[in-house]
């Protein structure tokens, strides 16, 4: 018959029964157990979980590429992504400055180098310079450019390349004309080559050599000081005629050049005789996928780096054979067109006039760097092809726009943001997002009056100063925006040190993205807000299991009717039995009391004598039954 709760109160896997009501017991079971820190130093897993649970962040500065930021293989030093912020300095998150248009050029032979301490420029067939590049705009005239088609000697055609000696600047045309020298910071042209019409695309000065490549034949070679190439030493043509040199860099034990054959770029060690001192034959040392192209290298100490059509790679050069190991691309940003080296960064440059960093001191993985978007131009469209780091600061070209550079006196980007990544305090429970506090750093603290009076008595001393009480006020402003898993966004707007509470209010997510959003001082545009760290709370939220103790009556006959009707006759050896059965297959078994039907697993059975059955078969008395009920 069907179940009915006023004849017997409780059904379990289809059979109803009494139940004794003094044994009878419900209780949720605790979502949280103790929890126990083993780490080296106390943390976050050392809070009272039985309270909110807890995320920070206090370094940013192993940089960007991260998705999660607290899985097991996540570094809590990371983030996702960022623009206009500055993450390097340990314990320091802050806006990157402004960039300037420095000098409108269109031309797509746009080219800086940092030359001494000038920062050199070409377009066209001019080489200017300027020796203080913190101005707002270039001034180029005839006293701080050459014009090579006007010049005596004359050149004709656009500049492909120059670099420098620290002493000249060596200038390249293409096929159009022989290369050119002039000494730096000036305005003359050199009668050089003292003979000869030798031509480059592409000229660098390396490891104290001078050495040339040229599209047309796909020819490397040495020149020697009156601009010829070095008779016995590199002059090396590929049997390809399609090869196209693209980039030379001097390391450390010798010199790297890169070509693109079939738009697969191939990277070749060239040695030094050590009888004469001439340079080798090009040797094959490292080989990008195929379909990656190498648009320029760059070896800094023992690391070479690579800007290839499909991001930046660093390579680890083997001092010993000059052969290369090549790393993980990052692609972040696409293409990689150009690089730079200052001190321990790397910058490279990619299209829409957006530069990276990378901190060649740290790595987050084998030959993967610490890495971060950097400036971007305001034109926002050419692509980066070349950069220079000049007395600290950077300056690049982008194709098709100008020549920018970071603002000279200092000025912020309006706005800049940093995602964190997604958070889901390292469970896939649903949890229900609190609060958050972001403090900044304690040198932007300002004080109150620092005069100390009691009583009306001046209590001022010369060698005690007293700082009165912090203000607690951003230098700029700071919103903290956070999205569940439902796309649902709530931003908030912080103050310094203050704690301050969202409104998901019953919308529990298993994990949320988190956006820090940080804005330049109104009045002072050198000033931003620097954030010293992030503290979110959450509360978990996850599907409760009941713990039931069912008391059932076994007996050969048990009354219904609430112990007044007809009886029901039970084979209690039987019903054990069965129910062990269920408990040691682990089946979930319908269980319903009064109205209420839950699923449950059945985890203990007791058993309670009052005496045996009268056939001896097996005992009478009370079972308790252990249920856990299945969550929906």
């Amino acid at each position: 018959m069907a179940f009915n709760s006023e004849l017997l109160p409780v059904e379990l896997d289809g059979v109803s029964y009494l139940v004794d009501t003094t044994q009878y017991a419900r209780t949720t079971v605790p979502a949280l157990r103790e929890q126990r820190d083993n780490s080296k130093e106390p943390g976050e897993n050392t809070l009272d979980t039985t309270g909110a649970w807890v995320r920070s962040q206090t370094d940013w500065s192993l940089g960007a590429g991260q998705e999660h930021f607290d899985l097991d293989d996540s570094d809590r030093r990371r983030f996702k992504s960022s623009s206009g912020v500055n993450p390097w300095t340990k314990g320091e998150l802050s806006l990157l400055p402004i960039t300037e248009e420095k000098l409108n050029q269109t031309g797509t032979n746009l080219k800086v180098h940092r030359i001494g301490t000038y920062l050199y420029m070409a377009y066209g067939s001019v080489l200017a310079w300027v020796s203080d590049a913190t101005t707002a705009s270039f001034t180029i005239s005839g006293s701080n450019s050459i014009n090579f088609s006007t010049s005596t000697p004359s050149r004709s055609g656009d500049i492909t390349d120059f670099h420098s000696d620290g002493t000249y600047v060596y200038v390249a045309f293409g096929n159009s004309d022989k290369i050119a020298r002039c000494a730096i910071n000036s305005t003359t042209v050199d009668t050089w080559p003292t003979s000869g019409t030798q031509k480059a695309d592409i000229i660098e000065v390396s490891a104290g050599r001078l050495i040339g490549a040229t599209a047309s034949d796909a020819n490397i070679f040495e020149l020697n000081a009156n601009g010829q190439k070095f008779s016995g030493s590199l002059d090396y043509t590929p049997q390809l005629a399609q090869t196209q040199w693209q980039s030379i860099t001097g390391g450390p034990s010798g010199i790297y050049a890169a070509a693109n054959t079939d738009d697969t770029g191939t990277v070749y060690h060239i040695d030094v005789d050590s009888s004469d001192g001439t340079l080798l034959t090009p040797v094959i040392s490292g080989q990008m996928p195929h379909g990656e192209s190498i648009n320029e290298i760059l070896a800094y100490g023992e690391i070479l780096v690579i800007a290839t059509s499909a991001g930046f790679r660093t390579a680890l050069i083997d001092t010993q054979s000059g052969a290369v190991t090549i790393g993980p691309v990052i692609d972040e940003g696409g293409e990689a067109f150009s690089l730079e080296a200052d001190n321990k960064f790397i910058w490279w440059g990619t299209g829409s006039g957006q530069l990276y960093r990378a901190d060649l001191t740290k790595f987050t993985s084998t030959l993967v760097p610490a890495f971060a978007s950097d400036l971007v131009s305001t034109g926002g469209t050419g692509n980066v092809n070349s950069v220079a780091r000049v007395s600290g600061k950077t300056y690049f070209a982008a194709t098709g726009d100008g020549v920018y550079g970071e603002s000279g006196t200092g000025v912020k980007v309006a706005t800049g943001t940093l995602t964190i990544g997604e958070v889901s305090w390292s469970t896939v429970v649903p949890k229900l997002l609190r609060s958050v506090q972001v403090r900044q750093d304690r040198a932007q603290y300002t004080f109150g009056p620092v005069d100390y009076r009691q009583s009306g008595a001046d209590y001022r001393h010369d060698t005690f100063s007293y700082r009165g009480n912090p203000v607690a006020a951003f230098l700029g402003g700071i919103q903290f925006g956070a999205t569940n898993d439902n796309n649902v966004t709530d931003t908030l707007t912080l103050s310094q040190g203050v704690s301050s509470n969202f409104t998901f209010t019953a919308e529990s997510s298993v994990s949320y993205k988190f956006v820090i959003t940080m804005t330049r001082d109104t009045d002072d545009t050198t000033i931003g807000p620097i954030i010293a760290d992030w503290q979110t709370t959450c509360v978990a939220t996850p599907k409760r299991v009941d713990e039931i103790i069912v008391p059932l009556v076994l007996r050969e006959q048990v009354l219904t009717s609430r112990n007044s009707g007809a009886p029901t006759r039970y084979d209690s050896g039987t019903v054990f039995n069965s129910l062990r059965t269920r408990m040691e297959s682990g089946v979930t078994v319908t269980y319903i009391e009064g109205t209420r039907s839950e699923n449950v697993t059945i985890e203990r059975l007791a058993m309670q004598p009052e005496q045996l059955s009268d056939d001896g078969s097996w005992w009478e008395g009370t079972l308790l039954v252990r249920l856990l009920t299945v969550p929906s």
